[in-house]
Parts: C-alpha cells; structure tokens; sequence
C-alpha cells in the first residue's frame, strides 16, 4: 500500500493511500476507482443537485471546441509560466505538485501534464528530471470522465472547490481557470512558496459572439485580484499574462460548441441563439488574462 500524491480522505481528512482500485484512510473510508481511473471524493451534501457542475452536452461542447486548438496559445502560456516556477524550485523541491480546481474536461491540465514532463529540468545532484505529480478535480462527473480519456498519469477527482480534497500546503501550484474561485481553501493546499493562477476574461474576450447574440454589449472585465485580496497577492507583472488574439472558426460546429460552452447559451434569446448558429464562419477576439499570485506573508 503506497500514498498516492497529497489526496486526502473527505470524511475525516486523514491521508488517502491506494490499494488496488481502492482508496483508503486510517480510519477505513474506502473510495471505490473507477473503470475509467478518476476517484469520487464529492460528499452527497457538497452536492447541491443530483448531478451538479456542466452538463454532459456542455461538456463534449467544450472538449470538441478545445481540441481544435482555438485556445491553445491559452494553454501555451499558461505552461511556459508553470515552467518558470518549477525552474526555480527544482533544487529545493523534488516532485513539483500542482492542482488544477475546476479542471472542467482536462484540456488544460493534460497540456500542462505533458509540457512539464517533456520540459523537466535536472541538475547536477539530481540528474533525473523533476519528479511531475497534477491532481484535476470537477464537480461534474461527466467532465471527470472526460478527462480521463485525456490522461492516465493525472489524478483525475470528482470534488468541489469548497472542500477540496488536497492536504494542507502540499501544492506548488494551482489553477483557477475559468472556474469558481474559494480563497480560503486555495490558500490551505498551497505551501508558503506556492504560486496561484487564475484565468479570466478581457473586456472584449468574444466580443463578436456577444455583439451576435445581444442589442447592448458591455465590455467588463473580471478582476479576481479583489475576490483573492486578504488572502493573495499579485505576483510581479512579469510572471502574468495578458493574451490577446484573433482565432477564425470555420465551421457551424465549432461555432454552436462555442456558444454551448460559455454562459451566453443560457442568457440569449431562443431567437438570438438560433441566428448565431446558422453561421458558417466566425472570427472571434480572444482576451484573456492570465495572473499570477502568492500568499500574503504571514
């Protein structure tokens, strides 16, 4: 019986090791791993739903929409930052952990999974790359089952932001994004040293989807730094991101897997909805930032 990474048992917080397809605690919590390879964690009165999170159409929207590449330069950056903070610690630190809360179908975290591995560096007294340990969790299970058809190196969970299952400043890293952002338990699972990242939109991130679908388009932008303030503070400028670019969709698919992945299938008219989707082409604005953050010193 050998401890798997930094989970922990969601009933009474004791570590989680593996045995066989099984997950247990000291005090005999037993998770059962799926055929696919995630572990459910999420307690039934975490739950506020019978099946909470993204719908199973949401889903494969999202994961037939990213594996076209359309945000790939998303992804890219965000791994050449990881990169960064992993270069620096590597004398120090042994196994880089990193998790990805509201991990969604894992596009991102199976890219950051593969870069990290390929792009490991090694030094003198340690030859071997830096040992790579990501756990990705959703509270959507069929986005969890999702992920696992991305990856079978990454710790996939079903679980939520609000009780994650992670021990007590055991990461390096993690990402928010996209996702619901709990400051609290963020800054419980991060170490000392440990970076935060979050993803959000410009004030003109698929302006032109938005000006398809609604008469009055505002342009507001989401600053996390307020929701994170007494808990973290923004890294130097260097170490954030603002990506800005245009991405042409070709084709009626991508662009109905567009819409069904954002908010806006749910906000716009029935009319409004069915317009855009007639389309066979549109070029989209994407505005993205990507900031960095660490923990306010104690």
């Amino acid at each position: 019986m050998t401890e798997v990474g930094s989970l922990i048992c969601p009933v009474c917080s004791l570590s989680l090791t593996r045995a066989n397809k099984q997950f247990i605690c000291d005090n005999n919590h037993q998770f059962d791993v799926a055929k696919q390879g995630y572990v459910n964690l999420l307690q039934p009165q975490h739950k506020k739903s019978k099946q909470p999170g993204d719908s199973p159409e949401m889903v494969e929207a999202r994961y037939r929409f990213l594996d076209k590449g359309y945000y790939g330069a998303i992804s890219d950056q965000l791994n050449q930052l990881l990169l960064q903070d992993l270069s620096a610690k590597i004398t120090t630190n042994p196994c880089y952990r990193v998790t990805d809360a509201g991990s969604g179908e894992g596009y991102y975290t199976q890219r950051l999974e593969h870069f990290l591995t390929s792009h490991a560096p090694s030094t003198e007294s340690n030859p071997s790359a830096q040992k790579i340990e990501i756990i990705g969790f959703d509270i959507a299970q069929k986005a969890v089952k999702a992920s696992c058809r991305r990856s079978k190196s990454i710790q996939w969970v079903t679980a939520t932001s609000s009780h994650i299952p992670v021990a007590d400043h055991s990461q390096d890293a993690v990402l928010s994004l996209f996702s619901r952002i709990v400051p609290e338990e963020f800054s419980r699972i991060l170490k000392q040293d440990g970076v935060l990242y979050v993803a959000s939109t410009g004030p003109n991130h698929l302006i032109e989807l938005r000006r398809q679908l609604y008469q009055d388009v505002k342009q507001v932008a989401y600053n996390p730094t307020s929701t994170l303030a007494g808990s973290f503070i923004p890294l130097d400028q260097h170490l954030s991101s603002h990506i800005h670019y245009q991405v042409d969709i070709d084709n009626t698919q991508a662009i109905n897997d567009l819409l069904l992945m954002t908010p806006h299938y749910w906000r716009a008219t029935e009319d409004a909805k069915e317009s855009l989707q007639r389309l066979d082409s549109l070029s989209v604005t994407i505005d993205i930032m990507l900031t960095g953050y660490r923990l306010c010193p104690q």
